[in-house]
Order: structure tokens, then C-alpha cells, then sequence
């Protein structure tokens, strides 16, 4: 019988070897369910949502920036800063704040979640926020 096949050089079996090392198959199971996931439009910028629920308090209280910031003992430009979104506030800036509105902390948080959840157009939050 007649060998029809050219030879190989040893180049073309070395590349053949090569390609075969990096050819690998790997087996994909489909998912088990699919899952809706809603992303909102925009990022939401949680210091501009906290900011903006801080000065709606303070003004519905028809409070000045200088009355909260004294009571609050912190700087006026500072807390101008936080309520525009501009500055982090920590966690006990916030409670400090919270205290010179008179809201429990935990009220202004919640009021900063219900924020975020329609700014991220999620209509299945069951439960209300408000503190018993």
C-alpha cells in the first residue's frame, strides 16, 4: 500500500502537540432557573440620596443650616456639603445629625432606603420602613 499522507516536519508536529494542549473542553450546564435581575437606570450615588433626605427633614422642621449644624457640632460648610451630596458623612456624623433633627437614626435610614429602592424602579419591596 502506498502512503498518500506527506510527512509531517517536526515544526508542524510540535505546533500540532501545542494545539492540541490548549484545546480543552469544557461543559456547560444550563441554568437551573432564570432569574430576573433589575438594575437601576443610573448608579445610584447613596451620599446624594442620605444628603437630600438630611435637608427634606431639616427643612420640613423649617430648620436653618446653622441651627442643625451648632446642635450637631459640626461645621455649617460641612454639613451644607453632606446635604448636597459633595461629602461622605460617617456613621457617627450621620447619628449625630440624626439626634439635632430629632429623627431616630434608624428612621433616617429607612427613609433613605425607600429613596434608593424607587430611584432603582423596584416595585416588589413588601415591607414598610417606618419604626414601630
Amino acid at each position: 500500500m502506498i502512503n498518500t499522507k506527506p510527512e509531517l516536519t517536526i515544526d508542524e508536529v510540535l505546533q500540532a502537540e501545542i494545539n492540541k494542549a490548549l484545546i480543552h473542553t469544557v461543559k456547560i450546564d444550563a441554568p437551573a432557573k432564570a432569574q430576573t435581575v433589575r438594575y437601576p437606570k443610573k448608579p445610584v450615588i447613596l451620599r446624594q440620596v442620605i444628603g437630600e433626605e438630611l435637608r427634606r427633614r431639616r427643612m420640613e422642621q423649617k430648620r436653618t443650616l446653622r441651627q442643625v449644624s451648632n446642635l450637631a457640632q459640626v461645621s455649617l460648610g460641612y454639613l451644607s456639603e453632606v446635604e448636597r451630596g459633595q461629602k461622605e458623612a460617617s456613621s457617627e456624623l450621620l447619628a449625630s445629625i440624626a439626634n439635632a433633627l430629632d429623627t431616630p437614626l434608624s428612621e433616617l435610614l429607612a427613609g433613605v432606603a425607600k429613596e434608593v429602592a424607587r430611584m432603582e424602579d423596584i416595585q416588589t419591596i413588601q415591607k414598610d420602613f417606618s419604626v414601630i
